[in-house]
């Protein structure tokens, strides 16, 4: 239930009040039309197409009609009430049908078309786009309606316009004239999963470990950042507090036995498995004698959160990951990792407020390089200013042969990316290799180091994974392969 639609509902009580009243209850029925006439201006200049707008105020109406006949039954007027209940299931009716027909007309007319992100100016209304909108576009509506012009004027400014393909270069050449109330147009492009195979079974450790997690031995990614070392600081490290870790992916499975004790909240992944691949390495909980190891030691330093930036399909617009993006930012997450991402000239606009969004509030965001063997420059969202770009290496510490580069980038990080073994759908276990593995190793590391220091911004942690990061003959390309016990170290003395 919206403002529109309490704000109705008062108004229909105050015209109940009035025809209930004993006296003169005229105040009360003028103040409840006015009311009334107050919501339904401001439903018609918030927008959404004819239809939409119609589905909506038939919705108002009929709630409000029935909490009004509710009142005067308590009042015992039920012969004032019966047409007021009348009408109310009548609304109601219609706007369940008008919803069915919206349904119904766009699943068969909506099959060619396109979406497209529309942000307008700070003092804008999408009302003064709508003779645009209603010569071309099939549909609109607010992309981030949760997001309030106070919280951030670009973010609460974007509408997400459904548009038929033969009218798709109408409407952008139509917006983009409309340089007076349009600040931005783009297309909500499809990112898509890419990941090359795994190269061979899952390569022995040689090392001593600390944990008694069953697979860890064939976790050669542990030693390459030396997370055993990171484990032995950490076994009598107290925490102040667990870091969210934010997986913005396909899901997580939270049932798998090696996350549910470590997962907080989030969207279950239950067709693809990637996402939960990315979480067991992100933070997997440790020493319980199950599954993997991540630095996520005894489950004290991590807690995870699956956010639904990609389908079931392994695919995601824009749209879709920056309300990911929101949405791990409101839910207070101290970390989001993106292993995700496709390649393009111009940064999407989206991305970047939503990266901003994030930043603002203290969420430190990594994000995969790709996996083109290619300069990452136009890879997004790891060339987003802030973001941290994570390229993989191999287990001989060399750029993996698929990583795109990081080097020109301004905050490149490296960590391993091939044959990593992490968690898998039905509880299951398997190596999986790309930059989208590389990525939530140092997001798991960030999150233990924003557990020890809740503190850190994601400056001073980027410069401290930097600074204790070792130089690998690759570094000029894939940047410092991080360090978790040098890291974890230096996290602790400030």
């Amino acid at each position: 239930m919206d403002t529109f639609t309490v704000i109705t509902a008062i108004a229909l009580l105050l015209i109940a009040i009035g025809i209930g009243y004993k006296g003169n209850g005229s105040w009360a029925i003028l103040a409840g039309f006015a009311l009334a006439a107050g919501a339904v201006i401001a439903r018609l200049w918030s927008g959404g197409g004819v239809m939409q707008i119609g589905i909506e105020l038939l919705r108002d109406t009929g709630i409000s009609l029935l909490l009004a006949a509710a009142y005067m039954g308590v009042r015992k007027l039920a012969d004032s009430a019966r047409p007021f209940v009348i009408l109310g299931m009548a609304s109601l009716i219609l706007s369940g049908l008008l919803f069915g027909a919206k349904y119904l007309w766009q699943s068969i007319w909506l099959r060619d078309t396109q979406s497209i992100l529309v942000e307008l100016g700070p003092d804008d209304s999408i009302v003064e786009i709508e003779g645009i909108l209603n010569r071309y576009a099939q549909s609109w509506e607010r992309a981030f309606p949760a997001v309030s012009l106070s919280e951030d004027v670009d973010l609460a400014q974007v509408y997400l316009i459904q548009v038929s393909l033969r009218n798709l270069n109408s409407v952008m050449d139509a917006l983009w004239a409309d340089a007076e109330n349009v600040d931005h147009v783009e297309m909500n492009t499809d990112v898509s999963l890419s990941l090359p195979p795994p190269s061979q079974a899952p390569i022995q450790s040689s090392s001593a470990v600390l944990g008694d997690d069953p697979y860890v031995g064939m976790q050669w990614g542990l030693n390459a950042v030396q997370a055993h070392e990171a484990h032995a600081i950490l076994e009598s490290a107290n925490p102040v507090r667990k870091a969210r870790v934010a997986i913005l992916d396909t899901g997580v499975e939270s049932t798998h036995e090696d996350l549910q004790a470590v997962y907080a909240e989030g969207i279950m992944d239950d067709v693809h498995g990637h996402g939960t691949h990315c979480a067991g390495l992100a933070g997997a909980m440790t020493n319980n004698g199950l599954g993997i190891a991540s630095l996520n030691w005894e489950g004290r330093f991590i807690e995870l959160m699956g956010f639904r930036a990609l389908s079931g399909n392994g695919q995601g617009s824009l749209e879709q990951i920056a309300q990911a993006i929101i949405d791990a930012a409101r839910a207070q997450a101290d970390v989001i990792s993106m292993s995700l991402g496709s390649k393009s000239e111009v940064q999407p606009r989206v991305l970047v407020n939503a990266v901003e969004y994030a930043l603002d509030r203290g969420v430190i965001v990594v994000a995969s390089a790709g996996n083109s063997n290619e300069d990452a420059e136009n890879h997004f969202p790891s060339n987003i200013d802030g973001v941290i770009a994570v390229a993989a290496v191999d287990q001989d510490l060399s750029k993996a042969e698929f990583s795109n580069m990081v080097g020109n980038l301004s905050r490149p990080l490296a960590a391993p990316g091939v044959d990593l073994y992490s968690s898998f759908l039905d509880g299951q276990y398997k190596p999986m290799s790309g930059t989208s593995m590389a990525t939530p190793v140092i997001a798991g590391l960030l999150g233990v180091m924003r557990s020890m220091n809740p503190a850190l911004t994601f400056q001073e942690a980027y410069v401290i994974l930097y600074e204790t990061g070792t130089e690998l003959s690759d570094t000029p390309i894939t940047g410092r392969l991080v360090n978790a016990a040098a890291a974890i170290s230096r996290t602790a003395e400030l």
